[in-house]
Parts: C-alpha cells; structure tokens; sequence
C-alpha cells in the first residue's frame, strides 16, 4: 500500500489517504446518480457514514492488489462511468487493464546504468600509513 497523501475536496484542503481519496471518488459517483449532495465532512453523516465506512475496507483491498494510481485512472476511465460501488464485479479488470498501462510507461522510463567494477585493495601489512600506525 501507498503512503501517498491525497488532497481532500471534502476536508479543506487536508491530505487523506489513497483509501479514502478512492472512497471520496466513488462517493462522488453515487452521490451524482442518486443526485445527492456532496458536503464538508459528508462521512460524519448518518446518510453518508454507512455508505463511506462500507466502501473503505474495499478500497483498502484493492490497494493491496493494485497501484493507487491505477485505481484513481480506472474510475476516471468512461468504462468504470456506471460503477458506484468498489466491490462492482467488473471494475477489477478495468484496474488492470490501467495497471498494465502504468506498468508499461514505467519500463519504458526505466533507465540501465552502468557501473565499473572497482576493487579496493587492502593497505599493505608492513606500509608506512596512517592505519598501520594505529595498529
């Protein structure tokens, strides 16, 4: 799981976690098809707090699969638009599908180093240095 922070739209500007920035998205989604609203601090509603404390657990299940990232991309995708819930059946091959993108444009970045071989040899037993003197 991602230590990532996330600005919240719903906290004045706090940082949530990658879960309840996942959970804030799907929210958002119900909320527009149930045209609900969408308040300050919504979680802490009796109309809300149910629905928000039963998608976390799921949202922190993907997270253990799934990079953050591909979660936010694929419910932002137009495949995911008719998804309102994080346990939707079809919502994990659209994360994949966005992980493989993300995994792809990784390789691609990846750069190949190339490092010399340097050995270092030990001081001499009877030099005149600094270390032999110690000894």
């Amino acid at each position: 799981m991602s230590g990532k922070k996330y600005p919240s739209k719903y906290s004045n500007g706090k940082e949530v976690s990658a879960a309840q920035y996942i959970t804030e998205i799907i929210c958002e989604k119900w909320a527009k098809k149930n045209k609900k609203d969408v308040h300050y601090r919504f979680w802490l509603s009796p109309e809300w707090g149910k629905y928000y404390r039963n998608q976390i657990p799921s949202a922190h299940a993907l997270l253990k699969k799934y990079s953050d990232s591909a979660i936010v991309k694929a419910l932002n995708n137009p495949k995911s638009e008719k998804i309102y819930s994080l346990r939707a059946p079809h919502l994990p091959a659209i994360i994949e599908e966005e992980q493989k993108i993300l995994d792809q444009q990784n390789k691609e970045l990846s750069i190949v180093l190339e490092r010399n071989n340097t050995t270092f040899s030990k001081a001499k037993p009877n030099s005149n240095n600094i270390v032999s003197k110690l000894k």
